[in-house]
C-alpha cells in the first residue's frame, strides 16, 4: 500500500524509526486497558450483572479502564506501537473456567495438547483436570477515547487471530518515500480504524469480530504524540509490559474471560 509524501516534519522521524512497531515479545497483556467486542453473552448487556452497563449494546465497543461505550459502526481510531502474541491457558469453561498461566509464542507445552471436537487445544494433568491453551495476539497502542489518546491493548484469540494477520500485513505493507528511497514506516505512523462487524456460523448462530482499516497517517501536530509512542514501543520491546502487569495477571486475566462470548471462540 503506497502512501503520498506529505507532513515532511513527522515523516522524517518515520524515516529514522523505519520498520519499527511490529516486533514480538513475550510480555502478559492481560492487566492493561482494553478494547473488546460486547458479544451476545458479555456481561455488559445483562442487567442483573454486576457489570452491566445500560448503554451497550451487542457489537459495540468497550474501552474497559473507563467502560466507555463506542458504537461498533463509527468505530475507535487506533494508533498501533507494538505487537506480540502468546499462549494463555486457561481452566475449561464447563468447569467453571479461570486464569491459569501464560505462556511464549513457543512454548513446548502445546506440544503436549490435543485438539478436541471444539477445536480448542486442550492439556491434560496427571490428575486428569484439563485445560486449554489459546493463541492469543496482543496489539498495543493508543486509543482515542473522547479525543484523548490512552494506552491499551487489543487481545484476538480465535477467528480473530485472521483479523490480526491481515492488520499485521496492512502495517507491514505500507510505503513511504524518503531520503534513501521507498521504505517502511514504524507502525505508529498510522491511525487505524477498529469497528465491528456481525459473522454468521453454520449452526452456531453470529457473534461480532474486528473490522480493521488504515485510516491516516500523523500529521505534523501529532508530533509529541508520535514521540510518546516510540516511547512506549521501546518499553514494550524491553519487555516493561511484563514487569508492570506481573502482579495483577491473574485478576485481570480473571476479567478478559468473563467478557469473551462462547461464540466468538468458534
Amino acid at each position: 500500500m503506497a502512501t503520498k509524501k506529505q507532513n515532511a516534519e513527522i515523516v522524517s522521524l518515520f524515516e529514522e524509526k523505519a520498520g519499527a512497531g511490529i516486533g514480538e515479545i513475550t510480555a502478559d497483556d492481560l492487566a492493561t486497558p482494553r478494547i473488546i467486542i460486547i458479544q451476545p453473552g458479555s456481561p455488559q448487556i445483562k442487567k442483573k450483572a454486576v457489570k452491566y452497563l445500560a448503554d451497550a449494546s451487542v457489537g459495540d465497543l468497550l474501552f474497559t479502564a473507563t467502560n466507555t461505550i463506542v458504537d461498533g459502526d463509527e468505530g475507535i481510531r487506533f494508533l498501533p506501537v507494538y505487537f506480540d502474541r502468546n499462549y494463555i491457558e486457561w481452566n475449561l469453561r464447563e468447569n467453571g473456567g479461570g486464569f491459569v498461566a501464560a505462556h511464549p509464542k513457543d512454548t513446548q507445552l502445546l506440544g503436549e495438547t490435543q485438539r478436541d471436537a471444539q477445536f480448542r487445544d486442550i492439556r491434560t494433568y496427571s490428575d486428569g483436570r484439563q485445560t486449554e491453551l489459546q493463541n492469543t495476539a496482543n496489539h498495543y497502542g493508543y486509543a482515542m477515547i473522547d479525543g484523548t489518546s490512552q494506552r491499551c491493548v487489543i487481545n484476538m484469540t480465535r477467528s480473530q487471530l485472521k483479523i490480526s494477520r491481515s492488520w499485521l500485513g496492512l502495517i507491514n505493507g505500507t510505503r513511504l518515500n524518503g531520503k534513501n528511497g521507498e521504505y517502511t514506516p514504524p507502525a505508529h505512523s498510522h491511525f487505524y480504524l477498529i469497528q465491528t462487524e456481525e459473522v454468521s456460523a453454520v449452526g452456531k448462530g453470529s457473534y461480532y469480530n474486528y473490522r480493521i482499516t488504515q485510516e491516516r497517517i500523523l500529521g505534523n501536530k501529532e508530533v509529541s504524540l508520535f514521540r510518546e509512542a516510540d516511547d512506549f514501543s521501546k518499553f514494550c520491546e524491553g519487555g516493561g509490559m511484563q514487569a508492570v502487569l506481573s502482579s495483577s495477571e491473574a485478576t485481570a486475566a480473571k476479567a478478559a474471560l468473563e467478557n469473551q462470548s462462547s461464540k466468538d471462540w468458534e
